[in-house]
């Protein structure tokens, strides 16, 4: 089964900032205006989309750990060009004041994760689409955070004044970031699994990418055996029908899950277990079995000397 592309995966659903939690550290400490914002985006999105595309061209041939470091490798590559162009428009000032945390993007999760979990299973056309949404998705949080933080830190968007009955200057620090990311993503999640339940109730019943998607994260917080792995595995495909649409899921980034279904496989058990027919206990199946079974009483035998045995 082909693999629909939604858009809304990069946008809202798996929301790299107020949904995944990743590249964190950047956003709390480089998001404290508008002009810095823009600059992370810029950065990010200039690094993450050509460094995919080259990543992806990467044989799956080559061992792991060498693909990770060829990945780190070509973001930096493309990280000279955007720190340049980054001091142009944004001034040498403001992208210094970012200090380390610009760099740190060169090892985001975009790249060195979902390429291998994701991209790498889609057509060139799908994985355009898909990453294009996982950086505006990026994008847009980190310029919201920005925004808000400047404006209700000082009473100004972009340096420009503009009318606020209070301030609160903690905002800007790196202590005050943490904590309005934190309130934004419980905000971000509550509102869209509102919206999912929603959706759900007038459907009638759960998607199965939502349920691959709870099953995951059940397994990931409470279950750690290789047994319940496999059983939950088991019955994520019965729900799915499909060992493709299974292997798209996204829960499947999990290394601990990834190993339960290699465990299944080496062992060469099957995926998904074919249902033994009930066992027939009628009285003539009783009899024909009983015929089958070969004569285990003892023949006496008389050797030459008369002797019975």
């Amino acid at each position: 089964m082909e693999k629909r592309i939604n858009l809304k995966d990069g946008l809202l659903k798996q929301n790299m900032v107020f949904m995944s939690g990743m590249l964190l550290a950047p956003v709390i400490a480089c998001c404290t205006s508008l002009g810095k914002s823009l600059a992370v985006c810029f950065v990010f999105s200039f690094v993450s989309f050509p460094s995919i595309i080259l990543c992806r061209a990467i044989p799956r041939t080559i061992v792991y750990t060498i693909r990770v470091i060829l990945y780190t490798i070509a973001a930096a590559i493309f990280y000279i060009p955007a720190a340049v162009l980054a001091e142009a428009i944004f001034g040498e000032q403001l992208i210094a004041s970012a200090g380390v945390y610009l760099p740190v993007l060169i090892t985001n999760a975009l790249i060195l994760s979902k390429t291998e979990t994701r991209f790498y299973h889609e057509t060139p056309g799908d994985m355009f689409k898909d990453v294009t949404g996982f950086i505006v998705g990026f994008d847009i949080a980190c310029a919201v955070t920005g925004i808000l933080r400047e404006y209700l830190a000082s009473g100004k968007i972009g340096g420009a004044e503009v009318p606020l009955l209070f301030e609160i200057p903690a905002l800007e620090t790196t202590f005050g970031g943490f904590l309005f990311v934190g309130i934004g993503a419980g905000l971000f999640r509550a509102i869209y699994n509102f919206r999912k339940n929603h959706a759900a109730k007038d459907d009638g019943e759960e998607t199965l990418t939502e349920y691959a998607e709870d099953m995951g994260e059940f397994l990931v917080g409470r279950h750690r055996s290789e047994k319940e792995k496999i059983r939950i595995y088991r019955a994520a495909v019965k729900k799915t029908k499909n060992i493709n649409e299974l292997l798209d899921m996204e829960f499947l980034s999990n290394n601990d899950v990834l190993e339960a279904l290699e465990a299944i496989i080496a062992e060469g058990q099957e995926i998904l277990p074919e249902e033994k027919p009930a066992e027939d206990h009628s009285p003539e199946q009783t009899d024909d079995s009983a015929e089958d079974q070969p004569a285990t009483e003892k023949i006496s035998t008389e050797d030459e000397n008369g002797n019975i045995s």
